[in-house]
């Protein structure tokens, strides 16, 4: 349990600096934290958070980003297949690769 204390002194304007507990908690400038007060009035806990689910943030990448507003400008634009069942659409990807590595 010693690993998880760390003894900070207060600094002007009621700062704390976390550094080292940043570190620990996998959190950088940027990030969200919460900081939930305890019952007891005297113990704080910082919980990372996101805006979405951590599991989820590839999603929110500016490379994913990118790709689904292409996306959806295919869509707008009609550039799309539908199929019947799910062996058509494989046979139509199985064609398109092979036309690529021709």
């Amino acid at each position: 349990m010693d690993d998880q204390v760390v003894i900070q002194q207060i600094q002007k304007r009621m700062l704390i600096s976390i550094g080292q507990v940043a570190r620990k908690l996998g959190i950088k400038e940027g990030d969200y934290v919460r900081v939930e007060i305890g019952e007891d009035g005297a113990s704080l806990r910082i919980v990372p958070i996101a805006w979405h689910p951590k599991e989820q943030e590839y999603f929110w990448s500016e490379e994913w980003q990118s790709r689904v507003k292409r996306s959806l400008k295919d869509l707008e634009e009609g550039r799309v297949e539908a199929h019947e069942t799910v062996e058509s659409l494989i046979e139509e990807l199985e064609n398109a690769t092979n036309r690529k590595n021709r």
